[in-house]
């Protein structure tokens, strides 16, 4: 697999798109459309919240907003790459080349790569204002352009591979945005669906001040507590379902760490930071025993609830992108396997040439 080979396919489909009319005005609108929220939110926003709120607000719903624009593009990009060259009898043009399955494959990939990342770069310059302005961190910033990168690379990867596997464009492009809906909507469903099965019950034992023994000096607590029990659900054995959704990720780069005590009751500042200290939350273990004795000042049990609460930030956002990166790779491999020539057996409804 040459460079020089990937460079020619890539070119190639880029220069079909370039010169396309609609796509200049595809990011013409989306420019104007960022225009109009980034305005209409910032009417909305109550001018007593702060500067600083205002700018974090407003930085993850453009962040958050962007992300989604960029999971309903990026499938259209490369759904219809091999099955749509394929109707169009240009594909074997390639195919009889001296280019590999690989190549055109990966050529194929940068191509729509490249060409979803140009709606990022759009909006590149609003999350900078804002990031200036105080809306995130420089870290948290590259993070999450990084896992913006990422992402639409994966999906990209996903539609090429199905492209390949299918005859029609639509089949294709229906079944990419179904791995974009498992990705985002069908893993909190899992999770929730599967937080069933780890529903366990928990013993709470309390034991009460005494106050016919006790005194201003000395506090003595009841001999016999109070036992009742609930169910608790353990988040530590299915949050990594959660794991590869691309807007947790997002929020996994925009904790803190460590969090101040003082923030922790109110999750953060921002939606995005409140999500990733949820999620370090869930995987907090449950105990599947808590005492209190309300008669002494220190207890253990005291000791691990001050421990809950100030959670400690253990990113996995890399593992994450790992995942995705997994799936897209998985997809391009599939294209290649399909682009591979001379062919044995087409599948119905497939033709060569």
């Amino acid at each position: 697999m040459s460079w020089s080979g990937i460079r020619t396919v890539m070119v190639l489909e880029l220069r079909q798109r370039v010169r396309a009319t609609r796509w200049k005005v595809m990011l013409g609108i989306w420019a104007l459309v960022l225009v109009l929220v980034c305005l209409g939110l910032t009417s909305l926003l109550n001018p007593g919240d702060g500067y600083d709120y205002a700018s974090e607000a407003l930085y993850n719903f453009i962040l958050c907003f962007v992300l989604g624009i960029g999971l309903i593009v990026a499938p259209t990009l490369s759904a219809m790459s091999v099955n749509g060259d394929r109707a169009d009898a240009t594909l074997a043009l390639l195919q009889a080349t001296m280019l590999r399955s690989r190549e055109i494959a990966v050529g194929k990939l940068l191509a729509a790569w490249v060409a979803a990342v140009a709606f990022l770069a759009v909006a590149l310059p609003f999350l900078l204002v804002l990031t200036l302005a105080g809306g995130a961190s420089w870290l948290a910033f590259l993070g999450h352009v990084l896992v913006l990168v990422v992402t639409l690379g994966s999906v990209c990867g996903v539609g090429l591979g199905l492209s390949a596997m299918t005859a029609r464009t639509s089949a294709s492009a229906v079944l990419s945005y179904l791995v974009v809906v498992m990705l985002t909507i069908g893993t909190p469903l899992c999770a929730l669906i599967a937080s069933n099965s780890v529903t366990t019950t928990q013993t709470r034992v309390v034991y009460h001040i005494d106050y016919d023994k006790s005194n201003n000096s000395s506090r003595v607590c009841r001999e016999k507590p109070e036992v009742d029990s609930r169910e608790v659900v353990h988040g530590e054995w299915i949050w990594w379902m959660l794991a590869p959704n691309p807007y947790i990720i997002l929020s996994d780069v925009s904790a803190r760490a460590p969090l101040p005590k003082s923030e922790y009751r109110y999750g953060g500042k921002s939606f995005l930071e409140a999500s990733g200290w949820g999620m370090d939350a869930m995987r907090t273990p449950e105990p599947r025993e808590i005492v209190i004795r309300y008669c002494e000042e220190s207890t253990k049990s005291e000791s691990d609830r001050r421990s809950r609460d100030e959670l400690q930030h253990l990113a996995f956002w890399p593992v994450s992108l790992l995942v995705l990166l997994g799936i897209g790779a998985g997809g391009v491999w599939t294209a290649s396997r399909r682009l591979d020539v001379p062919v044995g057996q087409l599948p119905q409804g497939v033709r060569l040439a």
